[in-house]
């Protein structure tokens, strides 16, 4: 009987089955993470306000690693932790590295210093970590060498207040050279956790 059933309304039938399917499996998708929200299994990732600053209080280690993933370049963030008391200054480079600038301590007992991070999120260059003195900072391709490491304090004044009118901020060490342009500096000044 099937053979007298003329082709086309084979094909509306087989394609009207199919939209019922989607538009099931859709509903489903919708109803579960309708749930999920509900009972708090599944959250949006902490947003980034118009200052540069994202509250990271209630924020899982997912939640963490999307926002690294999906942080805007090319910018300082800054990420509050008010529950665990962890201030972090970060900015991602087009290359999907990550600069963490530890200047201004929130306790006088605590070292500046400054790390890069990988894609993965794993730190791959650190100072106080390594006292490293290949490391040149060039603030707009003026080097300022390491000014962790310098015995003269003088030095990282002037390169901390240097670099607030900087444009392009260039760390190079051995034979590799990582740049991060430098918008929303006004974040520079922020307390963040540092190095005891």
């Amino acid at each position: 009987m099937i053979h007298n059933i003329p082709r086309t309304l084979m094909i509306l039938a087989l394609v009207s089955h199919l939209s019922a399917c989607q538009s099931i499996s859709k509903s489903a998708s919708k109803t579960t993470n309708t749930f999920a929200s509900w009972l708090g299994l599944k959250s949006k990732v902490p947003k980034i306000d118009a200052h540069g600053t994202v509250d990271m209080s209630k924020t899982s280690l997912e939640q963490m690693q999307e926002l690294r993933q999906n942080m805007p370049a090319d910018q300082w963030i800054y990420l509050e932790n008010d529950l665990q008391g962890i201030y972090t200054l970060q900015n991602k480079s087009k290359d999907g590295y990550i600069l963490s600038f530890k200047l201004n301590c929130k306790r006088e007992n605590q070292k500046t210093g400054f790390n890069i991070l990988d894609q993965s999120g794993q730190v791959i260059l650190a100072v106080p970590a390594s006292h490293n003195t290949t490391i040149q900072f060039l603030l707009d391709n003026k080097n300022y060498a390491n000014p962790f490491i310098e015995i003269n304090p003088k030095k990282l004044e002037r390169f901390k207040a240097d670099l607030k009118t900087t444009q392009v901020i260039k760390i190079f060490n051995s034979s590799k050279l990582y740049k991060f342009q430098n918008n929303k500096v006004q974040l520079l000044d922020k307390p963040v956790s540092c190095s005891v």
